[in-house]
């Protein structure tokens, strides 16, 4: 009993033995060949809880179909169940974020959500710099009134731009991740907001996400559903179409 104690957890790490009897895998959809591998090492009986959405794929390595996965391990021993009420994520910005999807061949169910409110908010401009984006996410702030708001960038190329506006709106440095979460303005890139809501978010240059990952797809759909209240799409360049037709002007 005098020893350190050890989580189990940390236990299991440090013995390449050690298995259980069930495993839940959440955000599945991200995980590789060699990663489901090491999952059922630990899992002899094969008894799992499997969470994920095929369409939030944004791993190049990450899963595009279940039966490809799990048939390798527990061929006829799977089973299916899909979620189809979306408590999050409003109905307007729903029918846009899957019209995406499927003009980029991605395959998704459609989903009934229990929120109503408007499109997406498209904000055309003449390049995306500091100007341009303290402009929007300052009205989008004061319109919240206290909500939180996700200003969400690309993979690469806006980080120096990040830290500028984040500064600018709120007089002090950008903090890591996870102490900017419980702060009323988050700035992130779409490789961090994976599993988080807001109540608004503000999506900058999406053919910028489109094509910086092989699974750009599955970034933008991310991004598109975290807001439980508003989506506004920032943009310099032309947007895809899905995100043309059924955005509207700001008033």
């Amino acid at each position: 009993m005098g020893g350190p104690q050890q989580t189990v957890a940390e236990r299991a790490v440090a013995d390449r033995g050690w298995t259980y009897g069930h495993v839940v895998v959440d955000e599945a959809q991200e995980l590789s060949a060699m990663a489901w591998r090491a999952v059922v090492r630990r899992c002899p009986s094969r008894s799992m809880t499997v969470v994920g959405d095929t369409a939030q794929t944004s791993s190049p390595a990450g899963v595009g179909d279940w039966a490809q996965v799990l048939d390798r391990f527990v061929a006829g021993r799977w089973r299916l169940e899909e979620l189809t009420v979306n408590y999050r994520t409003p109905a307007e910005i729903m029918a846009v974020a899957e019209a995406m999807l499927h003009s980029h061949g991605v395959p998704s169910r459609p989903q009934l959500a229990a929120r109503h409110g408007m499109a997406p908010t498209l904000v055309p401009v003449e390049r995306i710099d500091l100007a341009a984006l303290e402009h929007v996410v300052a009205a989008e702030l004061e319109s919240l009134g206290g909500g939180r708001l996700a200003v969400v960038f690309p993979r690469t190329g806006f980080e120096a731009l990040a830290g500028e506006m984040h500064e600018q709106l709120t007089g002090r440095p950008r903090p890591p991740r996870q102490r900017m979460l419980d702060e009323a303005l988050v700035t992130l890139d779409v490789s961090q907001v994976k599993g988080l809501e807001f109540d608004s978010v503000v999506v900058v240059e999406p053919s910028a996400v489109l094509e910086q990952s092989g699974r750009g797809v599955g970034d933008l759909y991310v991004a598109m559903t975290r807001p439980t209240q508003r989506l506004t799409v920032v943009h310099a360049r032309e947007l895809p179409e899905a995100l043309r037709t059924g955005g509207r002007s700001p008033r």
